[in-house]
């Protein structure tokens, strides 16, 4: 039997346990804002870790398989809660490793592994929160070190962090004022709870937790009053109007401590639910802003490959049995409007960098199920393509796309579509009633000459960063002459290149 065995039970079972409550979890999720996502954020981000470890040697060592686990709970961590439990385990692995392995460890070092995960999920946030995971993390270690100080076995270390960790997600209804008004538990805390339940089954047994009572998630005949957060803004206690999330690899030489702590200070300074979390030479950040763009300049200052942009107005309560629709683009400024209407989008400063695995990520965040992919260059088109290729869920359909003015009329196509509608034709369509080219702000007027006529619709014009808003209204000045009823749209898409992006779209 591999040394690593009671570890791939324990995280596998975890992954199972979570498996089963995401949906409960998604719909008691009111905190930081309620956006029905928590379980399913966590199940992803646990879900990315067990696939690393899939990938190892079945006699892998125990090592091998914390740092596996580790990276790829870190590179797939999805929101708040998925950034803090990937953190929360990286350290209680870290310790258990260096203290000879989960079948070895005595019960002082799984009191101070507990006690190690609970700090360490505190430094994943910039500002914590009473109530919360954080509070159900902290309380499970104490627990844990004060029966572990009396000499009880390690059996009894951790059914006493579980018991702590229960008491205090009991609480939790009452420490945070948007549970107690909605009548539920802090789902993040929930989910850090059958995390640690599962841990004492591998430890101590499956029935070690029998005469422990559980907690209700919701209150017995109340039912939970979950609403949809509407328009949010920065400086609303709810947070900021999109959720940006990126992931950055950065280079041994570089203090990653130091790097977290910057990155933290420059998102805290645009946004809310801030966590950066750093280790296994990855860090993974997350912000609620107004200003997903100025979130987006943070990420390329880290070299991050894998930035993503949500509307967390548009994407509460998702269908994850529905059809979701992503957005590749080159553009951090297109991020928001795209988000507004409806796309998760990935925005790619380097497309020669992006890997699968960056949209892979954006595709799992759209859809459980389907997802309509239109790319913004032909680098991206065919990273879609290679992908769509591989066989699996979340099945990808990808729309014939190379522009970002493309991916502009695609996306306010697929807005715009009705129930039934078939949703993929009408983004196709858009894309080709759409005329594109690239240009320069001095040989603008003659592209435009080239490319309008009585039957143009509508005109995009994308402006890369240093480019002043004046060029685009001259441009928008002439063309009531050439096109009287065109609509004009003029984006600040802050590309490095070209200076201007040009989209003609025919009736």
């Amino acid at each position: 039997m591999s040394e690593a065995h009671a570890l791939r039970r324990w995280l596998g079972s975890g992954l199972d346990a979570m498996k089963r409550s995401r949906g409960t979890l998604d719909q008691i999720n009111v905190f930081p804002v309620a956006d029905a996502d928590t379980g399913t954020n966590v199940y992803l981000t646990l879900q990315e870790g067990n696939r690393a470890i899939a990938r190892l040697p079945r006699d892998a060592s125990h090592r091998d398989v914390v740092a596996a686990f580790a990276r790829g709970a870190l590179l797939g961590a999805r929101g708040n809660s998925g950034v803090i439990v990937s953190q929360y385990l990286s350290s209680f692995l870290r310790v258990i490793d260096e203290r000879g392995g989960l079948d070895a460890v005595d019960a002082h070092a799984i009191a101070q592994a507990l006690a190690h995960a609970a700090q360490a999920a505190y430094s994943a946030v910039s500002t914590p929160v009473e109530g919360t995971i954080l509070t159900v993390a902290r309380s499970a270690a104490r627990s844990a070190t004060d029966v572990s100080a009396t000499g009880g076995a390690r059996e009894a270390v951790i059914v006493a962090a579980v018991e702590g960790a229960r008491a205090e997600l009991r609480r939790t209804q009452e420490q945070l004022p948007s549970a107690r008004e909605a009548g539920v538990v802090d789902a993040g805390a929930a989910a850090l709870v059958l995390q640690l339940e599962m841990l004492a089954e591998t430890i101590a047994g499956a029935d070690a937790l029998a005469a422990s009572p559980e907690v209700q998630w919701e209150l017995p005949g109340r039912g939970h009053r979950v609403t949809s957060p509407g328009r949010l803004g920065h400086g609303d206690p709810n947070g900021g109007a999109y959720e940006v999330m990126f992931v950055a690899e950065p280079a041994e030489d570089v203090d990653t401590d130091e790097l977290r702590a910057s990155v933290a200070r420059d998102l805290e300074a645009i946004g809310d639910s801030v966590a950066v979390n750093a280790g296994h030479g990855v860090l993974h950040a997350h912000v609620h802003t107004d200003e997903s763009h100025r979130a987006v300049m943070v990420a390329s200052e880290v070299h991050a490959r894998q930035v993503i942009v949500r509307s967390i107005a548009m994407s509460s309560f998702p269908d994850r049995t529905a059809t979701g629709v992503v957005a590749l683009t080159t553009c951090p400024g297109l991020a928001e409007p795209l988000a507004d209407a409806g796309a998760v989008v990935l925005v790619v400063p380097d497309p020669a960098a992006l890997g699968q695995r960056g949209v892979m990520r954006a595709v799992r965040d759209a859809s459980g199920a389907e997802a309509i992919v239109v790319a913004g260059t032909p680098e991206l088109l065919a990273a879609a393509r290679a992908l769509a290729d591989r066989r699996g869920r979340p099945r990808l359909v990808v729309v014939d796309a190379a522009h970002e003015a493309q991916v502009i009329a695609a996306i306010a196509a697929s807005a715009l579509a009705t129930p039934g509608e078939d949703v993929v034709g009408l983004m196709t369509d858009a894309v080709e009633r759409t005329a594109v080219a690239q240009s320069t702000g001095d040989a603008l007027d003659d592209d435009l000459d080239r490319m309008v006529d009585g039957s143009t619709e509508v005109v995009t014009l994308i402006l890369a960063r240093g480019i002043d808003d004046s060029v685009g209204e001259a441009a928008r000045a002439s063309l009531e002459a050439r096109a009287p009823g065109a609509d004009v749209v003029i984006y600040e898409g802050r590309q490095s290149w070209p200076p201007l992006l040009v989209g003609v779209e025919r009736a």
